[in-house]
């Protein structure tokens, strides 16, 4: 059953995913027309985008708290491009993301009309370019939503977040939102261990583990919104309040690693 579940999941993704990206598209070139209702176009385009994949990806998802509304910024932990996925079901806001997910094979094509804001991790004076993003999606409207581990995880834990990214709710003294997320399947009945299907943080080809995920039957996702956003005088202060309110919420995907003994 696994490769013909594969072989129907592909197509369906694909015709989602280009429907979607089409009427935000869409609602980007009608926007000095509409301009009142495009933003809600826009949003209304992108939640079907990712409710209908997690449907096809036999995703089943708990959602603890309410998600903020309006204009907000978002911070979330980060184990898997899933994430984007289930966060796209449940909040209307664009992504800050990894500058490589412009060229994904059809996705990053979803990605670039859906308004994410791309940053080159590797290149320290294009923070600037981003937070200005930042506030220009925020001035429209539209959230905001980033992963300030600076990498996806295992899932064991919640890395330390990277303040840079912060700077922005200082400067505009605006309280950050945060969610924290997880996935579980049972091993042996529904395939292998979230950690490996699910997550992906190891050197796995993307190909590979997409393939992976796609003979999953099921599995289950939770989304844990906080129910208070986090405030604070300077951006490491915020980045270490914020981790400290997200593992109070934050329920562990895996076992930490047994490390090898030495001789």
């Amino acid at each position: 059953m696994a490769p013909l579940r594969v072989l129907l999941r592909v197509p369906l993704i694909a015709l989602v995913t280009i429907l979607a990206s089409s009427a935000i598209l869409l609602s980007a070139l009608v926007k000095s027309i509409f301009s009142a209702q495009q933003l809600r176009w826009r949003n209304a385009a992108f939640r079907w985008w990712g409710r209908s994949l997690c449907r096809v990806l036999g995703m089943r998802i708990e959602v603890i708290g309410k998600p903020p509304t309006g204009k907000f910024f978002l911070v979330a932990n980060h184990v898997s491009y899933v994430d984007i996925i289930l966060l796209a079901s449940q909040v209307s806001c664009s992504f800050i993301g990894k500058a490589d997910l412009r060229g994904w094979p059809l996705l990053g094509w979803a990605f670039r009309n859906a308004d994410t804001i791309f940053i080159d991790r590797g290149r320290k004076r294009d923070l600037l370019r981003v937070l200005q993003q930042v506030r220009t999606s925020l001035n429209r409207g539209l959230g905001v939503l980033a992963f300030p581990e600076g990498t996806s995880s295992r899932g064991e834990s919640i890395l330390p977040l990277k303040p840079s990214l912060l700077e922005f709710a200082i400067e505009a003294e605006q309280p950050v939102h945060f969610v924290t997320l997880g996935y579980r399947t049972t091993p042996g009945l529904t395939g292998p261990p979230a950690d490996e299907a699910v997550c992906w943080w190891d050197d796995t080809h993307f190909l590979v583990h997409f393939l992976r995920l796609l003979r999953l039957p099921s599995f289950e996702a939770t989304l844990n919104f906080g129910s208070e956003p986090v405030a604070a005088e300077d951006r490491k202060r915020l980045a270490e309040e914020l981790r400290t309110a997200m593992l109070a919420t934050f329920t562990p995907i895996a076992l930490p690693l047994e490390k090898e003994q030495g001789p």
